[in-house]
């Protein structure tokens, strides 16, 4: 019989650190609450957080910005969130700024 795979708990400092823009994320993605995860793992990318289609995410992502970004959806959430703030450093403090 094959051994359990355990988990362990890691330290949550990327994700805690970016909460507030990784559930902006998450609303725009899938805007129902009903609909959104009550868990996210480190290494759970937006297309595994919300069951909404990769073409409906993007172009709910492109309303938001004004353009296409060209997000990798299938990194880590964290991750995701680090590629937004390079291509537009200040977000999402700055939305609607520019």
């Amino acid at each position: 019989m094959p051994k359990a795979k355990t988990f362990e708990l890691g330290a949550t400092e990327n994700t805690d650190a970016r909460q507030r823009e990784v559930q902006l994320l998450i609303n725009i993605a899938e805007p129902d609450p009903e609909y959104q995860p009550f868990l996210l793992t480190d290494e759970a990318s937006l297309l595994d957080a919300v069951a909404t289609g990769t073409d409906v995410i993007r172009s709910r992502l492109i309303a938001y910005f004004g353009h296409d970004m060209q997000l990798d959806l299938r990194q880590p959430v964290w991750q995701l969130v680090d590629q937004i703030r390079r291509l537009r450093p200040g977000w999402p403090d700055d939305y609607g700024a520019h």
